[in-house]
């Protein structure tokens, strides 16, 4: 689709250099982090050995049933000398979830579960190594003690849970329904800065993390002054410190990936697309009004604007926006398609030709969001091999009650009931 010489995008790109396209924000920012992750060795094999411990710990009921009651007995003991805050809310059940490459934030509720369940963790695998039937899990659950119980795992698991923590409140308001397209772009901004200022002054704080959780948990802190020993080739000379190891090649080398996979994926032209397209929002009375924002819009397609039409456009929105905001029809209107047919219905489209022009261009710009992709995400789940049949109109009603779980748990079983009662048809074995 995004191929450089033969993809969809570069195909139409030829043909016409203004046909823009908004990807799915939320998607992209899941595509940054993956692709950082995948890029740095350590950090893969971290990933892969997380995968290994949610195949072993929680592979069959009986290990998560495990894991359950020696949370509670944890609890318990905890409880009995006071050391367990109680209330609503707190202590809750904890499980592992598995992450996916198409889940968002689901690397980081992993992480932060295996930190807060890491004793019990523990635990369960050496059950697992001592008992199990299966020698393929006990040698699985051998290893991963054994990595467990070094600095690399501890020093992995909080770099991650610190990169994913800054680009975990982007990622929640990148998938509200609500979303509001300038303040996305601008925690995207803040999210670039807040990284920017993590690498230079966050190595520290993280190193002391690590080290608390290493004394917690009785593993071996790494003396950071001592030579670095790599452990594919211990007898060889690495040259650099412990360090340089983990402060530059790691920390430093994936907050700069995150960065640039930003830049990458969040392009300028992006930004300023949506940024000047929010301009035409005509809540509250027009507020979000800009012209300077929308002349830099128009800008953006040279084949649609001259420049005797870019002179023209600045007067008509100097009318236009004067205009609007005094006539009273335009007053409860939210939504910019809600704009465009009331300026069909008064005629104001012939008035201001060129602002509509401008507006029909935000119109057919296609931007994904979040809510799309869980709909693609939805049909896949509703229309299966076995309901593969139905038709257009039936699976767009299960479709909006799969979609709409909020509003439909408003709808109760009574209401239901009534309605198939004063339902008409005829040749009903019973009557309800």
């Amino acid at each position: 689709m995004r191929g450089e010489l033969n993809g969809l995008q570069s195909l139409i790109l030829r043909d016409s250099k203004a046909a823009y396209y908004v990807h799915c924000f939320a998607h992209q920012l899941q595509l940054v982090i993956v692709a950082t992750m995948r890029k740095h060795k350590g950090v893969s094999n971290f990933l892969n050995m997380i995968s290994i411990l949610l195949n072993v710990v929680g592979g069959s009921a009986k290990r998560r049933d495990m894991i359950r009651d020696i949370n509670y007995e944890q609890g318990q003991k905890a409880l009995g000398c006071g050391q367990l805050e109680t209330g609503t809310g707190l202590n809750q059940e904890q499980c592992l979830q598995r992450p996916g490459d198409t889940r968002w934030s689901s690397h980081y509720k992993t992480l932060k579960s295996l930190v807060n369940m890491f004793p019990t963790i523990v635990e369960v695998l050496k059950v697992v190594e001592k008992d199990d039937r299966d020698w393929k899990n006990r040698d699985q659950a051998s290893n991963l003690l054994v990595y467990f119980q070094s600095f690399d795992f501890v020093f992995y698991l909080h770099l991650l849970l610190t990169t994913l923590t800054a680009t975990n409140t982007l990622s929640l308001a990148l998938q509200r329904k609500d979303q509001d397209i300038v303040n996305a772009i601008g925690c995207v901004h803040s999210t670039r800065l807040h990284l920017h200022d993590l690498r230079r002054d966050g190595w520290d704080k993280l190193l002391d993390e690590v080290n608390e959780f290493c004394d917690l948990h009785e593993i071996d802190r790494v003396e950071m002054e001592s030579t670095y020993i790599d452990p594919r080739q211990p007898r060889k000379k690495s040259g650099i410190t412990n360090k340089h190891h983990y402060a530059v090649d790691c920390f430093n080398d994936i907050i700069d990936w995150l960065v640039q996979e930003l830049d990458n994926r969040f392009s300028e032209t992006t930004s300023q697309l949506l940024v000047c397209s929010a301009a035409f929002n005509p809540r509250e009375s027009f507020q979000a009004f800009n012209g300077e924002n929308l002349m830099s819009l128009a800008k953006l397609y040279p084949d649609d604007f001259s420049n005797d039409d870019l002179r023209d456009l600045s007067h008509q929105l100097r009318l236009y926006i004067a205009d609007v905001r005094a006539d009273d029809r335009f007053s409860n209107i939210n939504t910019i398609g809600e704009l465009s047919q009331k300026m069909v219905e008064t005629g104001k489209y012939r008035l201001y030709p060129l602002v509509y022009r401008l507006l029909k261009l935000v119109l057919v710009l296609p931007v994904a969001t979040a809510t799309v992709e869980r709909c693609f995400s939805s049909m896949k789940i509703v229309k299966t091999s076995l309901s593969n049949r139905m038709g257009d109109e039936h699976l767009s009603h299960r479709l909006i009650c799969y979609i709409e779980k909020e509003e439909m748990k408003k709808v109760s079983n009574e209401a239901v009931v009534h309605r198939f009662m004063t339902m008409e048809g005829k040749g009903r074995k019973y009557d309800l």
